[in-house]
C-alpha cells in the first residue's frame, strides 16, 4: 500500500501557521485544579500542580468523582463539623457545576476537530495517485486536526518505517535520518501491541511508558503522543503518529479516538487509489494491445509469391487473369475469388477458362503445377 517509493519529500516543513492553541481548556484545566486542590485539603488528599502534572487534564469524569468524594464525606462530618460539612456541599455543587462546562466544552472541541478531519479528508480525496495522497496526507491531517506534528509510517516485516511527516513549528531536521529506517517492532511498546489489538493508542507520559526512545523521545523530544494503526485486510500496514509538540499541550483520549478516525478514512483512500491505479494499468494494457493489433490490420497483406519458372506461358494473361491465378494458387475458390475480386461467379469461371488455355493445361492443378514451375512444357497444340 505503501511502496518504496512513496517516501521521497519525507518531511514538509511549514511555517507557524496552523490555528492557534484554544485557551478555553487551560482555563478550565486551572479551575478544575484549584478546585480539586481546595477539596484535596479538606478531604486530605495531595494533588499535584498543573504545571508539572503530565497526566490529561482532568475531564468531567473525574471531577464528577471528586464531587462525588466531597458529598461522602460532607455526610461523614456533618454529624459533628456542620461548618466543614456546609464548604464541601458547596464545593461539591461548584465541581459538578464545572464538569458539565468541561463536559460541553469537550463535545464541542470534539465536534469541531470532527468536522475540520471529514473537510481533511473531502480534499484529500483529491488525490489523483497514491504518492499524490502520501505527500499531501501529513500536513493536511496537522492543520486540519489542531495537531503540532503528524508522521506516517509503513509497517513491513516486523518493522516501523517512518516514511512522511509535517511538522507544523519545530525543527524537522532530525526526521530525514530515519525514513525508512526500520524499527523493530519488539517488547511492549504502543507499537508493538497495535500489532494484535488494532486500535488507537495514547501515550500520556513518554517518561514513564515504554516507548521506542530513539526516535520518540531523544530524537523527537515528544512527552506525549498517539499513535493509530492503519488496517487493511485485518492486517496492520502502517502508522499514523501525531503529538502538539512544541507546545506544552500533552495528548488526551480525544486526541486518539480522532487519529484512529482519520487512520481509517486514510485507508478507505488509499485502497480506492489502488483500484483506480490497478485499472488504469489494466486499461493501458488493453489500449496497448488494440493498439498493437490494429498495427497488424493496417499492414498490407502480402501478395501471394508467383514462381513462374517460364515467364512465356504467362505473357498472354491479362492483369485480372494474374489476380485470379494468383487466388488459384493460394487454394481459393472461385465463390472466394468472386468476392474479393467483387465479380460474378461466372466471371471468375470466364477468366479460369482463359487461364487454362493460355497456359495450355487442362485443370486448376495443372494450371498451379505450371506456376510453381514444376509441370512439364505442354505438348504443342495443346487445348482446354
Amino acid at each position: 500500500m505503501m511502496s518504496e517509493g512513496a517516501i521521497t519529500r519525507a518531511v514538509v516543513f511549514d511555517g507557524p501557521r496552523r490555528r492557534p492553541v484554544r485557551t478555553a481548556g487551560h482555563s478550565f484545566r486551572t479551575r478544575a485544579t484549584d478546585l480539586v486542590a481546595e477539596a484535596g485539603e479538606v478531604l486530605g488528599l495531595s494533588v499535584a500542580s498543573p504545571d508539572h502534572d503530565p497526566t490529561p487534564a482532568l475531564g468531567a469524569a473525574a471531577l464528577a468523582m471528586v464531587a462525588d468524594d466531597c458529598v461522602d464525606r460532607a455526610r461523614m462530618v456533618g454529624v459533628f463539623d456542620e461548618g466543614a460539612a456546609r464548604r464541601l456541599y458547596e464545593l461539591a455543587i461548584t465541581i459538578q457545576m464545572l464538569a458539565l462546562e468541561v463536559q460541553e466544552e469537550q463535545l464541542a472541541v470534539r465536534g469541531r476537530r470532527l468536522a475540520g478531519a471529514a473537510d481533511g479528508l473531502s480534499r484529500l480525496r483529491g488525490a489523483h495517485s497514491i504518492d499524490a495522497l502520501m505527500n499531501a496526507v501529513c500536513e493536511e491531517i496537522t492543520r486540519s486536526c489542531d495537531f503540532g506534528r503528524v508522521v506516517i509510517s509503513r509497517v513491513e516485516a516486523g518493522s516501523w518505517l517512518p516514511a512522511r511527516a509535517h511538522f507544523a513549528g519545530a525543527d524537522e531536521s532530525w526526521f530525514a535520518d530515519w525514513v525508512g529506517a526500520g524499527i523493530p517492532l519488539r517488547g511492549n511498546t504502543p507499537e508493538t501491541r497495535l500489532l494484535t489489538e488494532r486500535a488507537p493508542a495514547a501515550v500520556y507520559d513518554t517518561a514513564s511508558t515504554t516507548v521506542h526512545r530513539e526516535i520518540i523521545v531523544d530524537s523527537g523530544h515528544s512527552t506525549s503522543y498517539v499513535v493509530a494503526p492503519l488496517v487493511s485486510a485485518g492486517t496492520v500496514v502502517g502508522f499514523l503518529h501525531a503529538d502538539h509538540f512544541p507546545t506544552a499541550r500533552h495528548v488526551e483520549e480525544s486526541d486518539g479516538d480522532l487519529l484512529g478516525t482519520v487512520a481509517d478514512g486514510i485507508v478507505r483512500l488509499l485502497g480506492r487509489l489502488e483500484q483506480i491505479e490497478r485499472l488504469r494499468t489494466q486499461r493501458d494494457q488493453v489500449r496497448g494491445a488494440l493498439a498493437s493489433l490494429d498495427g497488424i490490420e493496417a499492414e498490407p497483406m502480402p501478395a501471394a509469391t508467383r514462381v513462374v519458372a517460364r515467364p512465356e506461358l504467362v505473357a498472354e494473361l491479362t492483369g485480372r487473369e494474374l489476380e485470379v491465378l494468383d487466388m488459384i494458387v493460394q487454394g481459393a475458390t472461385n465463390r472466394d475469388i468472386g468476392e474479393r475480386l467483387v465479380i460474378a461467379e461466372d466471371t471468375v469461371k470466364s477468366h479460369v477458362k482463359q487461364i487454362l488455355r493460355k497456359l495450355g493445361v487442362a485443370n486448376r492443378a495443372q494450371a498451379i503445377a505450371c506456376a510453381a514451375g514444376t509441370a512439364p512444357a505442354p505438348y504443342p497444340g495443346w487445348t482446354s
